[in-house]
């Protein structure tokens, strides 16, 4: 048993955001809570930045400096929703499939999952329809 615990380290957000490599994610809510972590670490990042370009841009604008408020206010709101409930159908998939995750894939889906959501908010596909 302790030759086993030597080789698996204990499930932490911690080491999911720290990427380390001996930690093996085997249950639901683990899985759905590493790939929803990376979604909206990764989501904040990305659209804390892009308040911090519009607010610089924007600074001198009557309205147009409230428009970071919106942007982040549509940083936290995605991850919370679309991002949620697709970390849930992606660890839904990897148990029934009876796949263990490691933080770097969880790395992977959250992180994808963020740029998707923000290229369409970018491109403005959903404008069109």
């Amino acid at each position: 048993m302790t030759h086993m615990a030597s080789l698996q380290d204990e499930f932490s957000i911690g080491s999911v955001l720290g990427l380390q490599s001996n930690v093996r994610i085997q249950y639901f809510n683990q899985m759905w809570m590493s790939v929803f972590t990376w979604c909206i670490f990764s989501s904040a990042i990305i659209y804390s930045t892009a308040a911090i370009i519009a607010f610089t841009t924007l600074r001198r604008h009557k309205l147009g400096r409230f428009y970071s408020v919106m942007i982040l206010i549509m940083g936290l709101v995605i991850p919370l929703s679309l991002g949620l409930l697709s970390s849930g159908a992606i660890a839904f998939v990897y148990k029934h499939s009876n796949f263990s995750m490691v933080p770097i894939h969880a790395a992977m889906w959250g992180v994808g999952q963020t740029v998707i959501h923000a290229a369409v908010g970018f491109t403005r596909i959903l404008a069109t329809l």
